[in-house]
């Protein structure tokens, strides 16, 4: 079958073996491409198939998003109902540590898969994956009715937050710095002030860098909080502006799934109820044999991409 790997932070499209193995096959349909797969293909990593973010069909033809977290069930942790901050998550994350979504074919266990409901195109199945993140940081920041919310960043997760947060009736300004992301956000039907406030109950880093971070605290109200998505790729620094306006720091990692909720399924639904979402947030579409043009385009911030995702067939 054919894949995308790795090396020396280059990309290469491969013959592989199929997969085989405990577990279900799944026959890739759409996967996307990360800003994190960007830093780990630039940061060395090698040896295994790339992709987090993908879902596709099983042999009796149901339509499945994939979690690619794992986790090990027993730690404390797992037991306390946050199987996200298991020590397992990462070292069993498919694209990273083992064999992910860029390629025709994927063996997944079976816990880790989760149906679609009626009317989600294949296309669109990749899209569940950033939206299960972005519903878990959310749900940490227990929004309230009438709460006017900030997201700094409208890159895929920051335009796929200002969407989830719309869905449940919240306000959002978001901060874009380029054109296409104005208009993609409008589209979404949030805000893009020249100007922000400095009184906004939430706000959200959808960047994690020093500057968003900054705007995020100067921007939040006083007893606010801050939601920060994904990894800080370089150390920030925090400011006596933090003290003084006691405003409390959320970190947000992958997503939970427990007896009560399913991060997985709450963005499957969301979803479902958005059926524009493709249109909006996935500008380009490659094949796998076109991988290296993918990542290239991903990684260049003149190319007018938002998400890149790739279509195995």
């Amino acid at each position: 079958m054919r894949a995308v790997t790795s090396h020396n932070g280059l990309i290469n499209v491969i013959d592989a073996e199929a997969p085989s193995g405990t577990g279900m096959i799944i026959t890739v349909t759409s996967t996307g491409i990360c800003g994190s797969d960007l830093h780990l293909v630039a940061g060395g990593l090698s040896g295994v198939i790339l992709g987090h973010e993908f879902g596709g069909t099983l042999p009796d033809g149901r339509l499945v998003a994939v979690r690619p977290t794992g986790e090990c069930g027993s730690c404390a942790s797992c037991t306390r109902g946050i199987p996200n901050t298991c020590r397992s998550a990462a070292s069993s994350l498919h694209g990273a540590s083992i064999n992910g979504g860029l390629a025709e074919y994927v063996c997944v266990e079976e816990s880790r898969l989760v149906e679609m409901p009626a009317g989600i195109s294949p296309l669109d199945v990749a899209l569940v994956e950033p939206l299960a993140v972005v519903i878990h940081g959310i749900n940490r920041a227990h929004l309230q009715p009438g709460m006017k919310a900030l997201v700094v960043g409208a890159g895929s997760i920051g335009l796929l937050t200002a969407a989830a947060l719309i869905d449940i009736g919240i306000t959002v300004d978001i901060a874009a710095r380029h054109p296409h992301q104005v208009r993609a956000a409008n589209d979404l039907g949030a805000n893009t002030p020249t100007k922000l406030g400095n009184d906004y109950d939430v706000s959200f880093d959808a960047v994690c860098t020093q500057a968003s971070f900054d705007l995020c605290i100067e921007s939040t109200r006083p007893c606010g909080s801050i939601v920060e998505f994904g990894m800080f790729w370089s150390p920030v620094q925090l400011s006596n502006n933090v003290m003084m306006k006691e405003i409390s720091i959320i970190p947000s990692i992958f997503y939970n799934h427990d007896h009560s909720s399913n991060d997985f399924t709450t963005a499957a639904e969301l979803l479902s109820r958005s059926p524009d979402l493709r249109k909006i947030i996935v500008t380009h579409t490659f094949s796998l044999e076109d991988a290296v043009q993918a990542f290239n385009s991903a990684g260049d911030k003149s190319s007018g991409a938002i998400k890149v995702h790739l279509y195995p067939r």
